[in-house]
């Protein structure tokens, strides 16, 4: 970027900085009451309340609340999503998951963190989100094409992660203390949160909240995975200040994490390599420990924020928000020489984005409007001796976006457009010493037009279309180098196209005193989609031998269905089912996509007891089905076949006491594969290597008080 560019960019924020501007925050859009279904779903893992007005009501939706992710403790994000249905992960390994939202996945899903998109590297298929989920809220999962509220790349929905609001005027101190430990890996975390204000001025209010964990080896239900220990350090707090209509915020918050990676993935020879993938599992094996050695990974990510809110009436909004986050990677592998201390991979990542929003309610009209920035600049550590996976790049991003709301007594409908800009500047060089890069532009006008409509107080249909749009990321362009966790050599190409999606999806829900059901269906055409596939050879490198994949794009078709039912047959009793079905091919050979999830259904059942005192027990069942994926092409895989269909039994039970002076204490106990199950999960990138989970027994404490 030349300095013309630089001065005209920063310009550019600048003004930004100076207007009366907002984001959008699901805390903070307007909600207009209505007959809606609400599910209250007592899981294994947690309890899922779907409102699907959270985000608007023409657009399909699920809301994690506080209670949720509490009960997912110890797990990651992804594996906390996936009770809802059409969710998913990937996994790579037993550390690593993203979530999948209708087979969609990394850069094709926004991590919306307190009201600004995550910026990590989530190119690699081996990088999970850099966020603790412990930290929010709320997150609420939209399912649609959403592109045009929150910019590009949100081809396959977002995950909207909310901070709890600050407790302005409130004299007390609230606080939730939480120690859990779990069994697979001797792990043993504690999270704490606490807020209030400040004693001479009650508008001035605090928070701060810090996780803690620390694991050993996990394990399969046969065998030991050493070197997949996990540390885990965030912290986070935030100050604001309220004073009539205005409201200013600013806050950090940090997220640092060490995981091992499991030997297996990283191979000796070609030979190894191949007998390795045939036995599909490790070969060597030592006792527990809860040490990392090499290889691993350590991933810091640093975010400061500042929010300015400005309501001059009832009906109108505008706000401000400006984010920095910094992003500091080191990947370190197995080396020679005793080198292995030097890291093979060192990312530093920063990026500057702002943002404004201004919105009107004009009696059942909502109009609104908004612009966004964003500079990020990503750079290779000089000095580790091994020619860096993608080369330096800058990126500038532009956009801005309107949006006209009608919502009447029984129907609504709404509409918007948006225009987005992106420069691209990618400087590098490849092991032969040539130097490769250059400048690429991308711009895109994107819709959406979305309806619902209220049948009867019981039958509600919602449904919605909409235009996304995302340009190849510079990994997808250029990388030439092995993922670490995956044990993959990865190759871009320089020019793949972006891509461009229309989605639809329309949901139809129906709720009484004995039933609450939701059927959401949806179909999405992706031009130019871009994925990768083995090439059936193999490269040595330095550090061992490893599969080559090489990225390719074509048209493709996604479609499926996802199902949610609760039953009630006592009012103490809640049955729950949800399953979901997704298809995916090429749209002119109709070839069968890679990495696709396969057809998963859940049962879970819950009996919350009514007794008399300040004791509320509970009890839960879980039986999760995940089929064999049949709609399978051997050409883009590495084996022959995908891996079985397997059954997975769960349970939860615990107790909460209700102390005096609003004090809460609870205990909990709840198993994961309690069957020790051998299995393999299709979308895990490691199951080439070894099997998935064994056996977890959990137990957790938790203490609130206010």
């Amino acid at each position: 970027m030349n300095k013309k560019e630089k001065l005209w960019f920063f310009s550019i924020l600048s003004c930004m900085l100076m207007s009366n501007s907002t984001l959008v925050n699901a805390q903070d859009i307007e909600h207009i009451p209505r007959q809606h279904l609400k599910d209250t779903i007592t899981l294994g893992e947690v309890v899922v309340k779907s409102k699907r007005q959270i985000v608007t009501p023409n657009s399909v939706s699920a809301t994690l609340t506080h209670e949720d992710i509490a009960r997912a403790a110890g797990k990651s994000l992804a594996s906390m999503l996936e009770n809802v249905s059409g969710v998913s992960m990937l996994q790579t390994g037993s550390n690593v998951a993203k979530p999948v939202i209708h087979g969609m996945y990394g850069n094709r899903i926004l991590v919306v963190s307190r009201g600004a998109r995550l910026t990590g590297q989530q190119w690699g298929i081996d990088h999970a989100p850099e966020i603790d989920k412990n930290a929010y809220n709320d997150v609420v999962v939209v399912k649609g094409s959403e592109s045009v509220r929150y910019g590009a790349e949100a081809l396959g929905g977002i995950i909207l992660m909310n901070a709890k609001p600050l407790s302005y005027g409130a004299p007390q101190v609230q606080a939730d203390v939480m120690s859990y430990y779990g069994s697979n890996g001797r792990q043993m975390g504690t999270v704490g949160y606490m807020q209030g204000t400040m004693p001479f001025n009650r508008q001035i209010a605090w928070s701060l909240q810090g996780t803690f964990e620390h694991s050993g080896d996990r394990s399969t239900a046969a065998y030991l995975l050493n070197n997949t220990g996990m540390r885990q350090r965030n912290a986070a707090f935030s100050l604001g200040y309220q004073h009539n209509q205005w409201r200013v915020e600013t806050g950090y918050s940090l997220f640092w994490q060490k995981m091992g990676v499991m030997r297996s993935a990283q191979m000796g020879n070609e030979q190894l390599l191949q007998e390795r993938i045939r036995i599909g599992q490790p070969v060597e094996f030592t006792p527990f420990t809860y040490q990392i050695d090499y290889p691993f990974q350590r991933v810091a990510h640093h975010t400061a924020f500042v929010n300015v809110y400005y309501q001059p009436s009832r009906r109108v909004k505008c706000s401000w928000q400006t984010t920095y986050q910094v992003d500091d990677r080191r990947e370190n592998r197995i080396r020679r020489m005793n080198h292995s201390d030097i890291p093979s991979v060192s990312l530093f990542l920063q990026s500057l984005q702002s943002q404004w929003h201004w919105s009107k309610l004009s009696d059942r009209w909502k109009t609104e409007w908004g612009a966004q920035g964003m500079l990020m600049k990503n750079s290779n550590e000089r000095g580790t001796g091994v020619v860096p996976v993608i080369p330096n790049y800058t990126e500038t991003t532009l956009g801005a976006y309107a949006l006209r709301k009608y919502l009447g007594d029984t129907w609504g409908v709404e509409g918007g457009t948006r225009f987005d800009y992106q420069l691209t500047r990618a400087d590098g060089y490849d092991w032969t010493g040539h130097r490769y890069g250059g400048s690429r532009h991308f711009e895109n006008v994107t819709f959406t037009l979305g309806a619902h409509q209220h049948f009867t107080k019981q039958l509600t249909l919602a449904s919605n279309v909409g235009m996304a749009w995302r340009a190849p990321h510079v990994y997808e362009l250029f990388s030439n180098g092995n993922e670490l966790s995956s044990g993959m050599f990865v190759r871009g190409d320089s020019t793949l196209r972006s891509e461009q999606s229309y989605k639809w999806v329309t949901s139809l829900s129906y709720g009484n005193t004995w039933v609450q059901a939701r059927v959401d269906g949806y179909v999405q055409w992706i031009n130019h989609y871009i994925y990768d596939y083995p090439t059936h050879e193999n490269i040595v490198v330095v550090s061992g031998a490893y599969p080559v994949f090489q990225y390719v794009q074509t048209n493709a078709l996604f479609r499926g269905v996802d199902v949610d039912a609760h039953f009630y047959p006592l009012r103490t009793i809640d049955y729950r089912v949800f399953a979901s079905w997704i298809w995916a091919n090429e749209q002119r050979t109709k070839a069968y996509l890679p990495y696709i999830p396969s057809f998963k259904l859940t049962q879970q059942l819950s009996w919350k007891p009514v007794v008399s005192g300040a004791w509320h027990p509970s009890v839960g069942i879980e039986h999760r089905y995940v089929a064999k994926q049949r709609r399978f092409n051997a050409a883009t895989d590495l084996t022959d076949d995908t891996p079985a269909a397997y059954h997975l039994v769960g349970f939860n039970c615990g107790v909460t006491w209700q102390m005096p002076h609003h004090q809460q204490l609870s205990l909990c106990f709840e198993g994961t594969n309690v069957l020790n199950q051998l299995y393999k999960e299709y979308t895990n990138r490691s199951r080439y290597y070894a099997h998935d989970l064994g056996r977890d027994i959990r137990c957790t404490l938790r203490w609130k008080f206010n």
